[in-house]
């Protein structure tokens, strides 16, 4: 699987350059499973080859993120928070919970944005609550900008400098990556399994 989707990857960078590099990025900033493991040290091996400019890569790839990170903060703030607004009661979310979204993004976003951008799964949603809590766009793409520059730049140079061994290292990288989304998403399933018990002991204890 893993194997099929680096030869997927390595094919889209080949023959679209850079827009097929700029594609890969936007979308891996979405909600859209990229591995950014493998886009961006091939497209770092690709500029050691001569086939693409390094600068010109790391200009896409700040550019690149925060254009998908934009797009899924538009997303949270024109469709999640209406939605939730009107059937969040279905879902056991009332809008005392979106108040607490909003007062917790409001203290600490601009960091959940930051370190969000170096964790996997995380990197992929983290935008959808920023934009339902409304968090200041200066915040949002400053820590957005900071966060997905230091990532890909690191992968880039990372490919640049690895040449032909940047394939048996991405991978490692993707193998660990794996690892932690997983356990990411037990946590989060974890903590979405204590919301609902707990809500729903809270509608039984005081029943409206």
């Amino acid at each position: 699987m893993l194997e099929s989707f680096a030869t997927w990857v390595k094919h889209v960078v080949a023959e679209l350059g850079y827009p097929g590099v700029f594609l890969l990025i936007t979308l891996e900033s979405t909600l859209v499973p990229i591995p950014s493991e493998l886009v961006m040290p091939f497209a770092g091996f690709m500029a050691a080859r001569g086939d693409f400019s390094l600068p010109v890569l790391l200009v896409i790839n700040s550019t690149a993120a925060l254009l998908g990170s934009g797009l899924c903060y538009w997303i949270g703030a024109k469709g999640g928070k209406p939605f939730l607004e009107r059937y969040g009661k279905f879902f056991l979310v009332r809008r005392h919970d979106l108040d607490k979204t909003h007062e917790f993004f409001a203290r600490r976003g601009k960091w959940v944005v930051l370190i969000g951008r170096f964790v996997p799964v995380i990197r992929h949603i983290v935008s959808i609550p920023a934009g339902i809590a409304r968090m200041p766009l200066k915040t949002f793409f400053l820590q957005t900008f900071i966060g997905s520059t230091i990532w890909g730049s690191f992968l880039i140079i990372l490919g640049y400098q690895l040449g032909d061994n940047w394939e048996a290292v991405a991978k490692k990288f993707k193998q660990v990556d794996l690892v932690i989304g997983v356990v990411v998403v037990l946590a989060l399933l974890g903590l979405g399994a204590w919301f609902v018990m707990r809500r729903r002991h809270d509608r039984a204890n005081n029943p409206e």
